[in-house]
């Protein structure tokens, strides 16, 4: 129940700008409960300590499963002594009850754990038992006498292999660019090193705007060959904790879709960035199909039926992740159940955003800036060729800027460093020309993909091996699917004395 002491500190928050959604739940004394009612973890909470330093009480806020390294605030703080405040002085200082601690306490120094930093959203303490808020953790920063420290190590629950789902839509010709695969695939590899992962081609989605059976067939074996082979290349033939796997191929992804389509309300689609897109694009809303409309429902779907912890996204993509979360909150307590876990956005702050050959726009295939990866070498060098570089370079020894030469922005990732160093102070000084950067661009592109480029060429002769990589993935996907789908049937009633229907692999 959301009451008077509550909503007087939702107005206190609104008044520093920092915003939050309101989650009512049974009453529940510990963060461990409200966590586990949430169907999220302990490191998904926001704990407020109230601690006295030498004369004076701070409030510190630390992520859940986090241990507090009182030293170190000691020592930032230049005090001697620190300890936890008693029930009676918490309750005198925060006017709240013990275990009821808010993140915004007027008057008091606050300190905030850097680690909380490592998560977009936590939820947080009210004041009230009923009652939980869900902050985004970028806003802590607004609180009045506050400060970063790093005052936590991360427990071993934060260590822990996590599981990560990531999907990819054929809704293009399927061949994947450099940008591509620094904006996207390197860092599903790279979480792929350490967790367990699902990821898979989303040919379903590609439904909303392709409707051409020879394209859709050809766009989705092309990302198949193009996602495998650098996969492969990188991880290794046997791709150790990677689900690789195609959406069609587990029929639970819609079964789950039609359930949801019953707990999610009109006006959350609308607010979708895809519809309000074609909407913006002068569309008639009449002309938009079912499916665009309808897509967070189906992404939903993708997501929930495997309970990841994370799901990789760009920072333009977040609302897919609180659209999901919007759902599946409503799904467990429309059916009083804890079916569903709330899965967290992923969103690494060094995902490199990829400026085209033109260096004005971001590459893409449309606008035919891009550098590819599995094209022939003659056509990959006729892009690096291509690639803007310095226009007020005249003569090949005039010196020339880097800053905003795409040779050299490719380079800073592609190229040996020491190398890249030596190509930029020549290059400055004008004792190295364009021609000479390019070709050493160019290999330096084969050499990074060459491992990639060997498994395409594989791959692409044995399209059995693909379909066996396939339907192994699909197995794995069933077998995961099938357990929460079973989960979901038995919530919503569908499972009664009388059902006889099973989930086969």
């Amino acid at each position: 129940m959301i009451n008077a002491q509550v909503k007087k500190y939702s107005q206190e928050l609104n008044q520093v700008g920092i915003k939050h959604q309101i989650i009512e739940h049974p009453h529940l004394t510990t963060v461990e409960a409200v966590q586990q009612y949430l169907h999220d973890s302990v490191s998904g909470s926001c704990p407020t300590l109230i601690m006295k330093a030498d004369n004076q009480f701070i409030a510190v806020v630390k992520r859940g499963g986090t241990h507090l390294d009182s030293g170190k605030i000691k020592k930032s703080l230049k005090v001697s002594n620190l300890r936890l405040a008693n029930k009676d002085e918490f309750v005198k200082v925060t006017g709240v009850s013990v275990g009821a601690a808010r993140i915004l306490n007027p008057g008091l120094l606050t300190i905030l754990d850097k680690h909380l930093f490592d998560q977009e959203y936590l939820n947080g303490g009210t004041g009230s038992f009923s009652c939980t808020f869900r902050y985004r953790t970028a806003d802590f920063k607004k609180i009045p006498n506050s400060r970063v420290i790093d005052i936590a190590a991360a427990s071993t629950e934060n260590q822990g292999k996590k599981r990560i789902l990531s999907g990819i839509t054929p809704s293009g010709d399927g061949l994947l660019h450099i940008g591509n695969y620094l904006g996207a695939v390197k860092q599903f590899i790279d979480i792929a090193k350490d967790h367990e992962c699902f990821l898979f081609v989303a040919d379903l989605h590609a439904l909303t705007t392709v409707q051409n059976q020879k394209q859709l067939q050809q766009n989705a074996e092309t990302l198949i060959l193009n996602e495998l082979a650098l996969l492969m290349g990188e991880l290794g033939e046997d791709l150790p904790n990677v689900t690789f796997f195609r959406q069609s191929d587990v029929p639970l992804h819609a079964e789950l879709q039609t359930i949801l389509n019953n707990v999610t309300p009109l006006g959350l689609l609308r607010r979708a960035h895809a519809y309000k897109d074609k909407l913006t694009k002068e569309v008639a809303e009449d002309e938009i199909n079912l499916g665009l409309f309808n897509y967070p429902i189906l992404m939903a779907a993708d997501i929930l039926l495997y309970k990841p912890d994370l799901v990789p996204v760009g920072k333009d993509q977040k609302q897919h992740i609180e659209i999901t979360r919007d759902i599946a909150e409503r799904f467990n307590k429309t059916f009083k159940t804890n079916v569903f876990k709330l899965p967290e956005p992923h969103i690494p702050e060094n995902v490199a955003v990829i400026l085209g050959t033109d260096g004005q726009r971001k590459m893409s295939k449309t606008l035919g800036n891009y550098i590819s990866i599995f094209e022939s070498e003659d056509t990959i060098k006729k892009q690096v060729n291509s690639t803007y570089t310095d226009p007020t370079r005249i003569h090949a020894n005039d010196p020339g800027h880097i800053e905003g030469n795409m040779v050299f922005t490719y380079l800073d990732f592609f190229g040996e460093s020491a190398r890249v160093r030596e190509l930029k102070e020549k290059y400055q000084q004008g004792t190295v020309g364009d021609v000479e950067v390019k070709e050493y661009l160019f290999a330096s592109l084969l050499h990074t993909f060459k491992p990639a480029r060997e498994q395409f060429a594989k791959l692409r002769a044995n399209p059995t091996k693909v379909k066996a990589i396939l339907e192994s993935g699909a197995a794995k996907a069933r077998q995961e699917a099938t357990k929460t789908m079973s989960e979901v049937r038995d919530a919503i009633g569908l499972t009664n004395q009388y059902s006889f229907f099973k989930y086969t692999g």
